[in-house]
């Protein structure tokens, strides 16, 4: 069994995966329930628009930032292993 490959140099393609997963159910639900920044930062006063619009630009925001986002909008990850 071969390791997938790396794509990037301090990033590991599990690592990638599961953030460009969590980034993808975090927009769907915003999208799906019109959730705005405004109302995310009524919970979580550190988040902001431009967080946002980070998300949706593909930038790599890290797993605790992605967590928060999914808490805050009411999704609640599962990790398997």
């Amino acid at each position: 069994m071969g390791a997938p490959c790396i794509p990037e140099k301090y990033r590991s393609a599990t690592a990638a995966k599961l953030e460009d997963t969590l980034r993808d159910a975090i927009l769907a639900r915003i999208d799906a329930r019109q959730i705005t920044s405004a109302d995310i930062h009524q919970r979580y006063p550190s988040i902001r628009k431009g967080h946002l619009d980070r998300l949706r630009n593909g930038d790599t925001m890290g797993w605790r930032m992605l967590a928060a986002l999914a808490e805050a909008i009411g999704l609640e990850p599962v990790l398997k292993v």
